[in-house]
């Protein structure tokens, strides 16, 4: 079972995420730590059985847009775009998604966003 945990949870694991936002940070682009969990709708994704920390993903608004950034922990492919394809589905617009790096790309085309521009990428929800 997989569990979602938001910066609000008293059980969030602050240093574990960040732990994790770090190793992947010069990829995303973004702001530090603090202020993205601040500015952003943050889920953190665990493996209930081992308390394993599977990755995080946050949406944000930017242009009158919703973006979606995510980052996760490497060789759990399926189980990170199951937790992809879910928060997807927690939002009734359209997400769109800025991405450079090609394996991410890749998550991205499996879960049903369509890329507008060469690193931008759509989900549209209504189709």
């Amino acid at each position: 079972m997989i569990v979602v945990r938001t910066p609000e949870h008293p059980l969030f694991n602050y240093t574990e995420c960040k732990e994790m936002f770090e190793k992947y940070h010069e990829k995303l682009d973004v702001d530090d730590y603090d202020t993205v969990l601040k500015t952003t709708h943050f889920f953190s994704f665990i493996d209930w059985s081992s308390g394993e920390l599977i990755g995080c993903i946050y949406y944000y608004q930017q242009d009158e847009r919703l973006y979606v950034t995510a980052f996760a922990g490497r060789k759990h492919h399926l189980v990170n775009l199951k937790c992809f394809k879910k928060s997807l589905s927690w939002y009734n617009c359209d997400i769109y998604a800025e991405c450079k790096e090609r394996t991410a790309q890749l998550c991205l085309i499996k879960s049903g966003f369509e890329r507008l521009e060469k690193n931008l990428y759509i989900y549209r929800r209504n189709k």
